[in-house]
């Protein structure tokens, strides 16, 4: 393990570094800290350029990458054996990413109970990153995210639901927790900047001026403008939280909330949170989590919320809980150089025992769908049994089942126990169900087979689930299920669909 590490926070406006000591495995002393503004340096690799410039920063260093670079992605695997995740995951990702599965690279993290949270990076945009960062740093053993990096470091277990607010100059990283796994992150285009134009339209003041003002607020400043900015901000993270709980990603919403990033620096922002989801709100300190010293020539300067995310790229090398890392496959960090007469040595053997491998594996291969296809007619076998055990053999089984099924739809009369009401009828009953208080509008609506299907777009979350449990007392309606809900396209509104089955 490192005891020198460089720790780069790269943003879309400034790039920041931490150059911690570590002492052990817990411990150590931050010795310097650079924020670099990247268009002041003329561009990001001017900016590591003169970066690394200064000597005290040559050494490993672990980069973060901005979370908006990255596709994040919830995937369910039958099994848990990391070889046969590393295989499957790129296939499984496949119908849910829109780059093809051969441009990108990934990386997983497990979530507890069930499913993989999966990162997905354009193996173009990797490169370009290591290329970059290898022209002016020795070593470069971890390439990582930002948000992943920073919950790593904060992640409590005990927590059932906590929410990690990364809130930069131009977006904010949300990170959802449950018992201390990352389950989902959303990228919020609201960030500092956001609050500092506000604050400079509303008080008529430059962009620098409303800079300070936010840094240092006063109370007493009469600013509704800004803060309605704010609250913007929270109720699209509020709708968010409902959307993920909605589609089941979510167990609960946060039971707290824990935040960093240079756009956090507005105090009113924080209250408004805090109104807003009624829970505790409280700033990350990475030196005091961690017992960290910080050197007396920066410590008046270094400001937690600022240099956090920077400080968890540090102690990524040595966190013992996971997080992402895309120097892997051909992107691997090299371990050290191979003398050439000893690559002509071992040529021959490595390349005898590749191919023996392959040989191998072929065989396994072949041998593990044998024993897969014949647990497939096992379990066929069973289900045939179990449901026509009057058959004499199994010859066809789905034609076999079918014929069974239509002959038992004529003797019992499946089909004829529809309702004898009309559409007519469903459409005045559910008119006359939802009461007018409830702001939902009725886009479509079908009826096939003794099931209603409706979508249509209500003010919210809660006002679907109203328009579900009005419709469920009906005495025409068996059934009533929420389908697919999603954020509407024009704001804060909710697209949903609903399946009611009819009485007979």
């Amino acid at each position: 393990m490192p005891q020198n590490v460089l720790g780069l926070d790269i943003g879309k406006t400034t790039l920041k570094a931490v150059w911690l000591s570590r002492k052990g495995f817990s411990g150590g002393k931050i010795t310097a800290s650079r924020v670099l503004d990247i268009e002041a340096c003329g561009g990001i690799e001017p900016a590591l350029q003169k970066l690394a410039e200064e000597k005290i920063f040559s050494a490993a260093c672990v980069a973060l990458l901005p979370s908006s670079e990255i596709i994040f992605r919830r995937v369910r695997l039958p099994f848990r054996d990391e070889n046969k995740i590393r295989k499957t995951l790129l296939f499984e990702l496949e119908p849910l990413i829109p780059i093809p599965v051969e441009e990108v690279i990934a990386d997983y993290l497990t979530i507890p109970g069930d499913g993989l949270f999966a990162a997905v990076a354009a193996k173009k945009t990797v490169a370009q990153w290591i290329e970059k960062l290898e022209k002016n740093f020795a070593r470069v053993p971890v390439v990582d995210v930002s948000a992943a990096a920073l919950a790593a470091q904060t992640a409590d277990p005990q927590s059932p639901a906590g929410l990690l607010l990364d809130i930069g100059g131009s977006s904010t990283s949300a990170v959802f927790l449950e018992n201390g796994a990352v389950v989902q992150t959303r990228t919020i285009a609201f960030g500092g900047e956001n609050v500092t134009r506000a604050l400079a339209r509303e008080l008529s003041v430059s962009i620098s001026e409303a800079e300070k003002i936010k840094i240092h607020f006063d109370a007493n400043r009469h600013i509704p403008e800004t803060l309605e900015c704010c609250r913007q901000f929270g109720r699209e993270l509020k709708n968010t939280v409902e959307y993920l709980i909605l589609n089941g990603q979510l167990q609960q919403e946060p039971a707290d909330i824990i935040f960093s990033g240079g756009g956090a620096l507005f105090a009113p922002l924080i209250e408004e949170l805090k109104k807003i989801f009624s829970c505790p709100v409280t700033p990350l300190n990475l030196i005091q989590k961690k017992n960290l010293e910080v050197e007396d020539g920066i410590k008046a300067s270094f400001n937690p919320l600022i240099m956090n995310t920077a400080l968890a790229a540090a102690l990524r090398v040595s966190s013992r809980r996971p997080s992402f890392n895309f120097r892997r496959e051909e992107f691997a960090a090299a371990r050290g150089k191979l003398d050439v007469r000893l690559q002509k040595k071992w040529a021959a053997a490595v390349g005898g025992v590749i191919i023996a491998l392959a040989v191998a594996n072929q065989f396994l291969d072949y041998h593990l769908k044998r024993q897969q296809l014949q647990n497939i007619k096992t379990q066929m076998a069973y289900i045939f049994k179990k449901d026509f055990p009057e058959a004499p053999q199994m010859v066809d089984p789905v034609r076999q089942l079918q014929t069974k099924l239509e002959e038992n739809k004529k003797n019992f009369g499946f089909l004829e126990t529809f309702s004898e009401a009309t559409v007519a009828d469903f459409l005045k009953e559910i008119s006359a169900k939802i009461p007018p208080s409830l702001d939902v509008v009725v886009h479509s609506f079908s009826y096939d087979g003794g099931v209603i299907a409706m979508q249509g777009e209500a003010k919210d979350a809660n006002e679907v689930s109203a328009v579900k449990n009005v419709l469920a007392q009906s005495p025409l309606f068996r059934d009533v299920a929420i389908g697919q809900t999603a954020l509407a396209k024009n704001g804060g509104r909710v697209d949903f669909s609903l399946r009611i089955a009819v009485k007979p």
